[in-house]
């Protein structure tokens, strides 16, 4: 089956949807190698009771061996990360580790995301590697989710709620 950056995004979306209805952040991401799925995962840091389980995170640690493998096979092989919300500095650092040649997401994030990082002041091999970022479909559904959530959750978010505007 021949998918599409929306068919990715709305599997992204429902990884998001399951997450909150967990208890979890309501983000949700997916992998693929060479446009073919490989992989899909929901934020669980609530859940796991660390900082460290993004969804994007998740994904990329989970199928890190199917990137590497096809790296090695073929340089040129395309990995791109879904997420619905803009990921992070360490799921970001995470994906360029792990070669990521893109990362699409659809709902900015102006307090923590890193889409407009500039990565040049970074040592030369994250400059190299740093993926390329681009705004996707859904994101109106992303930041409702993330708004309920988010009100849900008034003690945690409260202030953030204030500047998180699209």
């Amino acid at each position: 089956m021949n998918y599409s950056n929306n068919d990715f995004m709305k599997l992204a979306l429902e990884e998001a949807e399951i997450s909150y209805n967990r208890g979890d952040l309501p983000v949700g991401a997916v992998l693929t190698i060479d446009n073919k799925l490989i992989g899909k995962d929901g934020n669980s840091a609530t859940t796991n009771e660390d900082w460290f389980s993004h969804a994007e995170a998740s994904v990329l640690n989970k199928y890190s061996r199917a990137i590497k493998t096809s790296k090695k096979i073929d340089k040129n092989t395309e990995i791109i990360l879904y997420s619905s919300w803009e990921p992070c500095l360490m799921c970001t650092s995470i994906a360029s580790l792990c070669r990521v040649d893109k990362i699409i997401y659809s709902c900015p994030d102006p307090i923590g995301g890193v889409s407009k990082f500039n990565p040049n002041n970074l040592p030369d091999w994250y400059n190299r590697h740093w993926p390329i970022f681009e705004r996707g479909l859904y994101e109106k559904e992303s930041y409702n989710l993330l708004i309920k959530y988010m009100e849900n959750n008034i003690d945690i978010w409260g202030d953030f709620i204030q500047k998180f505007k699209i």
